[in-house]
């Protein structure tokens, strides 16, 4: 425990800090190791380690990595430091440590090139498997001497039960290994798999940079021909983008997430200053483009929009149970892609973050997202809720009615915010035709459009605490779902009473025409 809380009880996020830094140095030099640091100058510790460490891995394919320990030391030292402003933040603690796995991850590709596969599968190896035995017996025998045969033999385990395809790695930096399913890619295959990033091959861009699109084969995933193996989206960090890697970083962290309404991530590529996301490819693109009728789509039928409106629904409804607890806040368009069935994918989570515990509570961040979605309360006090993104489902719920934008500069003053300019038409059920799409051609059932209408109000409401939760949300739009197939079932079966019938009157008629004989 941090000496502030020992003297005064004194706690703050900073005792974390303390007793993760307490954790990293019993790591790095086991029990008895540990029980020397007191007696020890900094400088020393650290050297003493780094020897240890050394001699562990001089006989392993590790060996060009000891470099870290020294990293992870100095990291550690930092975070056990007695004045409390002097440790980092967990953030920063993350950041070195992510810096340190890079370099790792370079090293080995160098020197493991003959013998891996283009795709390294990144299985997570837990302390209390291949470590244990280094914690507990640590670098230092128990005569005091530097031995390091324990660690040694635990590295040598680790680098045997690697393959051509496999490689395991100790579990340094845990959120980006935490996904056995997540792939490690090599640039240089990315480069290939997407013809050197042609012009031709890009898909969209946005605020990570561009998006290209690839060919891999399905069972080795290498790079293939255009038109062979399976296509998949790469995403690729821009030097100059707005958004850095802490945001890449938290797509790969959410990785392990399966979902039929989330896009999923194959995997990553980390070297050098290249920073890149392979998805899955998605044929139909973007809502947006299918909304706003760009790229020459043709507008969505309004079945489309309600399949939508349902699997957005229900990503974010897995999205916020208690067992993930994950808020978007980005909920929006062109983060919404369309499969060959026009099943709705959310993708996009590089400002996601972990919901409060208590569902009561929130988050106090910085507000991130994208204006004309974000929630009123998250914008004027950063006070972040699983609610927030419930309102930005409701201006997504106003732009599949209106076929509008949620802000739009090129229409009229009082029309270029959705929210606004919709609200009170949608109060009224006589003025709620004035919102609806014009290219819907009145092909919907009304309703199920007063239905929706009411539902987008309740997710807009200025009181966070009045807005439905998620899945609350889902059982009305599968309610409003199955009313209109029941409602187009009787429709139909009313449609096969009227021709019956026209087609009795029909032969009655003819057989009057012919006296009594049928042509």
């Amino acid at each position: 425990m941090p000496p502030e809380y020992i003297n005064r009880f004194h706690i703050t996020p900073k005792f974390d800090v303390f007793s993760l830094g307490v954790t990293i140095i019993k790591i790095m030099s086991g029990q008895e190791g540990y029980s020397k640091f007191a007696d020890m100058s900094s400088q020393e510790f650290i050297q003493l380690v780094h020897e240890n460490w050394e001699k562990a891995l001089q006989t392993t394919v590790l060996a060009h990595t000891s470099h870290g320990v020294k990293k992870c030391i100095e990291i550690a030292l930092r975070c056990v430091e007695a004045d409390r402003v002097k440790r980092p933040t967990i953030a920063e603690v993350v950041d070195e440590l992510s810096k340190i796995d890079t370099t790792i991850i370079d090293e080995l590709n160098k020197i493991d090139t003959d013998r891996s596969s283009p795709i390294e599968q990144v299985t997570n190896l837990q302390c209390n498997q291949a470590f244990t035995p280094c914690v507990n017996s640590g670098m230092f025998s128990k005569d005091g001497g530097k031995d390091g045969s324990m660690i040694s033999s635990c590295s040598s385990q680790a680098i045997r039960a690697s393959s051509d395809s496999v490689l395991l790695r100790a579990n340094i930096k845990c959120p980006i290994l935490s996904s056995t399913s997540v792939k490690i890619f090599s640039y240089d295959n990315l480069r290939l798999a997407t013809r050197k990033f042609h012009s031709n091959c890009v898909l969209g861009e946005g605020g990570f940079g561009c998006v290209y699109k690839g060919w891999i084969d399905e069972n080795t995933l290498s790079p293939c021909e255009p038109g062979t193996g399976i296509p998949v989206a790469v995403k690729r960090l821009g030097q100059e983008s707005s958004q850095g890697h802490k945001e890449w970083l938290a797509e790969i962290n959410l990785a392990h997430l399966s979902h039929p309404n989330l896009v999923k991530l194959f995997g990553y590529c980390l070297e050098d200053e290249h920073r890149l996301l392979v998805y899955e490819f998605i044929p139909h693109g973007s809502l947006d483009n299918h909304l706003f009728k760009r790229d020459s789509c043709q507008p969505l039928s309004w079945n489309l929009r309600m399949k939508v409106a349902l699997g957005v629904a229900k990503a974010l409804a897995y999205l916020h149970c208690a067992e993930i607890n994950v808020i978007v806040r980005d909920v929006k368009n062109s983060n919404i892609l369309l499969d060959r069935d026009y099943t709705a994918k959310l993708s996009d989570f590089g400002v996601a973050v972990n919901g409060p515990v208590d569902q009561e509570s929130h988050l106090s961040t910085a507000v991130k997202g994208t204006r004309g979605y974000a929630a009123p309360e998250y914008i004027a006090t950063g006070l972040l809720t699983q609610k927030c993104d419930i309102y930005g489902f409701g201006v997504l719920l106003l732009e599949l009615l209106s076929g509008r934008r949620a802000l739009d500069e090129n229409r009229p003053g009082m029309e270029q915010n959705l929210v606004d300019w919709a609200r009170p038409y949608l109060r009224h059920k006589h003025k709620i035709r004035c919102v609806i799409d014009t290219s819907l051609g009145g092909l919907y059932s009304f309703s199920a459009v007063q239905k929706l209408a009411a539902l987008a109000l309740e997710c807009l409401c200025t009181d966070p605490k009045k807005r439905p939760a998620m899945d609350s949300v889902v059982s009305i739009l599968e309610g409003v779902q199955e009313d209109e197939e029941l409602e187009a079932a009787e429709h139909q079966e009313s449609g096969k009473k009227v021709t019956a019938s026209a087609s009795r009157k029909n032969g009655k008629s003819r057989w009057n025409i012919f006296g009594g004989g049928r042509s």
